[in-house]
């Protein structure tokens, strides 16, 4: 093979490498992006706000149908009162039906009594008329004492006088009784009125039972048609947030193909320098650190709230504005830190207001640093890899609860972490 041959082919081949690395640092027609994510959000989210209208509406129609149930049962309680009434008062009136009966049966024998002493007085009366000696004069003539006269007229007049008294009493004792039937018979009808009107105000009570247990379906059925509309956005906020975690975790995976890119690329950057030094003779200059990939990491898995932001902010704890070199990330105590870029620690002990603190040295000028852990994973020197957990969250030194306050210094100069980074997905206190 010719030397233009082989400078042919090699031109190819560097041609094909160029285009290689060009298409992998292309992004893919179909890469997720944040902003298609927060649209899911928001879609997810109006979706949410119909569903808490519709919750109130629930909630309000419930109250509706607590309401109206609670004057059903007052109702039936008032109608169980009512049945218990008209018992009463039916018993009251058979009651007096036999009293009447009992004293209507009495004034019929009182009756008969009257009747039989005035035909027994009569009787007397006519045999007296009708037997002619039994006259004065038969008296006067039949008699030779006067005081023996005296004495017949007085016991005639005796008998007749006992035949009166006798009659009277009968005719006040069928009166009497006839009173006391009339009285029960007074209270009888009353008696009747009042179960009438108890009647009559138990036919309404049923009408507004009735009433009462027609508007609790009724409210029964609203329910549950707004009900199946709630479940329905129930189902459709669940897709919308299943597609949101299918992209976010898509996202992700670009990331981390991204950021793999990054690291291997950088691998070859510092190999080919390597190369470089060791045909130039030259040293390579290490001091014993271990340098970064230039990308930075999250430094606390699984927590991306942040609750105060880089740049001048309200402190906390002293209540006046000072500059805040860093981020302030919410997290639980005991939680993983981990180092966002490898290097080499070259800070790790307690450090007055920043409480047990971590700093690790990436080399090209830049460092991380870690406030406020509860405890160490690494100690001072250790070379540590991105990725590597090198503490653990707490809330020593000057803080008002479990955090990590992460900064990113660039030559000594403070820079914000979430642009330098460029931090995604993230979310903020409303005051950060």
């Amino acid at each position: 093979m010719n030397k233009k041959t082989q400078s042919i082919l090699a031109t190819i081949l560097v041609i094909l490498m160029i285009l290689s690395l060009l298409f992998a640092l292309i992004p893919s027609v179909h890469a997720v992006t944040q902003e298609e994510i927060d649209r899911l959000k928001e879609k997810r989210d109006e979706i949410a706000a119909e569903k808490a209208k519709k919750q109130a509406v629930v909630d309000e129609l419930e109250e509706k149908r607590a309401s109206v149930l609670e004057l059903k049962h007052a109702l039936d309680e008032r109608n169980q009162y009512t049945r218990q009434q008209i018992e009463l008062t039916l018993e009251q009136i058979e009651l007096y039906s036999q009293m009447i009966q009992q004293k209507a049966d009495e004034v019929e024998v009182a009756r008969a009594l009257e009747e039989q002493q005035l035909e027994r007085y009569r009787t007397r009366v006519r045999a007296m008329e009708e037997n002619g000696d039994f006259d004065f004069l038969a008296l006067l003539l039949n008699t030779t004492d006067l005081g023996e006269l005296l004495t017949t007229i007085d016991d005639i007049g005796e008998i007749m006088e006992s035949d009166r008294q006798l009659e009277d009493n009968y005719i006040a004792a069928r009166e009497n009784t006839e009173r006391i039937k009339a009285e029960y018979e007074a209270v009888k009808a009353d008696l009747e009125t009042r179960q009438g009107a108890l009647w009559e105000e138990k036919l309404e009570l049923d009408r507004q039972i009735q009433d009462a247990t027609t508007r609790i379906n009724e409210l029964i059925e609203e329910i549950q048609l707004w009900q199946e509309q709630i479940d329905e956005l129930d189902e459709q906020q669940e897709a919308q947030q299943a597609e949101i975690d299918a992209l976010v975790a898509e996202l992700e995976r670009e990331r981390a193909e991204a950021e793999e890119r990054r690291r291997r690329e950088e691998e070859e950057r510092r190999r080919q320098q390597q190369q470089q030094q060791q045909q130039g003779g030259g040293q390579s200059g290490s001091s014993g650190t271990t340098a970064g990939s230039g990308s930075f990491g999250w430094p606390c898995p699984g927590w991306y709230y942040i609750t105060s932001k880089f740049g001048n902010r309200l402190h906390p704890v002293y209540q006046t504005w000072k500059y805040h070199s860093g981020i302030d990330i919410a997290a639980n105590s005991g939680s993983a830190v981990v180092a966002s870029d490898s290097g080499t620690v070259v800070f790790c002990d307690y450090n007055g207001g920043a409480g047990n603190m971590i700093t690790i040295d990436h080399g090209n000028g830049y460092c991380t640093l870690y406030f406020h852990l509860s405890g160490f994973a690494v100690s001072n020197g250790d070379a540590v890899s991105k990725g590597q957990t090198i503490g653990y969250v707490g809330s020593t030194g000057v803080s008002t609860g479990p955090h990590l306050h992460f900064e990113i210094r660039y030559n000594g100069t403070c820079i914000d972490p979430v642009e330098t980074a460029g931090f995604s997905g993230l979310s903020y206190a409303e005051d950060a």
